[in-house]
């Protein structure tokens, strides 16, 4: 007779020490597959579930034994069995003198919202002559849904090997110990692609500052304006900022919607017009942005340079800046 017994699973159970110690016994990939195979030796009990079947190899005998299907048992979310073929899931390929394993989730928990599920999955089997659980596991996560909604190994151990009483896999006369461990992974849901421009249109932005010479405040900023799905603004200090106080105008580009965490690229270039001919004062921008997410110069140009009424750059108390962008980074994040 096949049947849980509880009393003598926890005595099993809690025969093995708490610790966690891991021996790899064997790392094989799969034919075919990219995935890969391990087996190892592992002291602490699985821990979504136990199978405890008795007279295992009366079952494996007997007429019409295909496999064993545990009870319903929750993990993730999801309700999964587990599946034991004594003598191989032939439908499956697996060889018939081979012990196969399989869990399977149960479609009635995703079939109202179909969707993939993957899984984490760990198949043991207890070993009374190691007192250890001997694991299969693969390096990845296996998809679950509504057409294949499991998943195993059918080439777990020989049934030779399992039904060798000097092999340690029979225990209290007839009995073997199977065990599994899901663990759901989420899928992601949260996402940024990061990218660089691959044309510009409207590249130029022009910035008419009149009354310079009254100008107060500490700093000043341009109206805002979009290039590419990215909000700009220009930041010029009249008196100097930072090296350049009391003897330059700074002058910045400012990634204004940026966030404080993001690094981002930029090329371009920073100019004051020459009002009077076509010799106007530029500086060039190629750099990844600091924790302001601003590109620019303390001392962009000398009062002095400034002031200069041969170089045409404030003329009737009115300055022109200009930037032109010619390439920067863009990061878009999902869901924004």
């Amino acid at each position: 007779m096949v049947y849980y017994s509880y009393s003598l699973l926890k005595h099993v159970l809690s025969s093995l020490t708490s610790s966690s110690s891991i021996s790899v016994v064997d790392s094989l990939v799969s034919s075919g597959k990219l995935s890969d195979r391990r087996e190892l030796w592992r002291v602490s009990q699985p821990s979504t579930y136990c199978l405890k079947i008795e007279s295992f190899r009366k079952l494996a005998t007997s007429p019409n034994a295909e496999k064993y299907e545990s009870r319903p048992f929750p993990s993730g979310g999801y309700n999964w069995t587990l599946l034991v073929y004594p003598k191989g899931n032939v439908k499956d390929g697996a060889p018939s003198d081979w012990v196969s394993m399989y869990v399977q989730i149960d479609n009635s928990t995703i079939i109202n919202t179909p969707k993939e599920v993957y899984a984490e999955v760990k198949f043991f089997i207890y070993n009374r002559k190691e007192d250890k659980f001997f694991t299969y596991q693969e390096t990845d996560a296996k998809r679950f849904f509504l057409f294949k909604p499991y998943w195993g190994y059918g080439n777990v151990r020989s049934y030779g090997d399992v039904a060798n009483p000097d092999a340690g896999w029979l225990f209290d006369g007839d009995s073997v110990l199977f065990g599994v461990d899901i663990f759901v992974t989420e899928v992601f849901n949260k996402w940024e692609v990061f990218s660089f421009t691959k044309s510009l249109h409207n590249r130029l932005i022009e910035w008419t500052i009149p009354n310079f010479s009254k100008l107060d405040q500490l700093f000043y900023l341009s109206e805002i304006f979009v290039i590419r799905d990215r909000s700009w603004a220009l930041k010029m200090y009249p008196r100097g900022d930072g090296e350049g106080q009391g003897n330059s105008l700074s002058l910045y580009v400012v990634a204004v919607d940026a966030k404080r965490y993001e690094k981002k690229y930029l090329k371009a270039k920073l100019r004051i017009v020459n009002q009077k001919g076509s010799n106007d004062f530029e500086k060039k921008v190629e750099s990844w942005s600091d924790r302001a997410n601003s590109w620019g110069f303390q001392k962009f140009v000398l009062f002095a340079d400034l002031k200069d009424t041969s170089k045409g750059l404030l003329v009737d108390d009115t300055l022109k800046i200009e930037v032109e962008f010619d390439d920067f980074s863009n990061t878009e994040y999902f869901p924004s």
